[in-house]
């Protein structure tokens, strides 16, 4: 009789295993139309050069929609977004240079980025919120 209750309970316990892979799991993944990084729609302002920048949800994406700078609007020339990174270029026609901005983190109202001129010069900023 022990023998039968232990072959039954051991029968029970590999049906319990093989069955929980049938049961499907929870994704990480935002619904489609959430922001992936929620935090970073908004308007976007450079300390050291007042270049400021509007970016938005579009399209399960990130897009900067402008960039201007004391009134003069700048065309964007490229810009993608990975799903963790949003990059982004511009001509600037008062310098004649094209520049680029890659983000790196958000915290809050502060938007970390990299930065990079066509002429070579680089380096790192901190965007500030302004909307």
């Amino acid at each position: 009789i022990l023998i039968t209750v232990l072959s039954f309970v051991l029968a029970m316990l590999v049906i319990a295993c093989s069955c929980s892979s049938l049961i499907p799991t929870a994704t990480t993944q935002p619904p489609s139309n959430q922001e992936t990084m929620p935090g970073l729609t908004g308007t976007w302002q450079d300390p050291q050069t007042s270049d400021t920048f509007v970016i938005a949800w579009q399209n399960n994406q990130y897009v900067v929609a402008s960039a201007t700078w004391e009134g003069t609007s700048y065309s964007i020339t490229s810009q993608s977004w990975n799903g963790n990174t949003l990059t982004w270029s511009y001509y600037d026609t008062d310098l004649s240079l094209t520049v680029t901005y890659t983000t790196t983190s958000l915290n809050g109202d502060s938007l970390y980025v990299d930065w990079s001129y066509s002429d070579g010069s680089s380096g790192t900023e901190t965007l500030s919120r302004v909307k």
